[in-house]
């Protein structure tokens, strides 16, 4: 079956007069992908090691393993350093988000415009952290 576009399926939302008559057609068409399950996705896509994207991500390694193993759900921040991890562009980062249930960044939204830019100028982790930092808006990995 192809992938149906999203304003298909808006539309098709919008014109129901019943939650179930589009429940039922569109059932195929929701993306729910755990957040382990799009890691191992990113995994075998980037050729890289789980221990490296951990490392990269400053995760310490039992938490970092237990999301990638499915014993924890990395809050939105987290899947963020997992990103920086990943070294992903901005657009493969919205699309993690997206497919693993969170907000995409926000350019209006002060915290997310800087972790755009820091994505956009090929930041790290640690200098995407400082510079949040300097805007006195915290930080990436100091969130819960």
């Amino acid at each position: 079956m192809t992938e149906r576009a999203t304003h298909e399926l808006l539309n098709e939302i919008k014109h129901a007069s019943e939650a179930e008559q589009f429940m039922d057609n569109m059932a195929t068409s929701f993306i729910r992908t755990n957040p382990a399950e799009y890691l191992a996705e990113l995994l075998q896509i980037k050729h890289l090691a789980k221990s490296q994207v951990i490392r990269e991500a400053n995760l310490t390694p039992s938490i970092g393993y237990q999301y990638f193993d499915g014993k924890r759900r990395p809050n939105r921040a987290r899947m963020i350093a997992l990103g920086f991890g990943f070294k992903l562009t901005l657009a493969e980062l919205n699309t993690m988000l997206k497919r693993t249930g969170y907000a995409i960044l926000y350019a209006k939204d002060e915290w997310d415009a800087l972790v755009i830019f820091a994505l956009v100028q090929k930041f790290d982790l640690n200098h995407t952290d400082e510079l949040l930092y300097q805007y006195g808006l915290g930080t990436i990995t100091g969130e819960n």
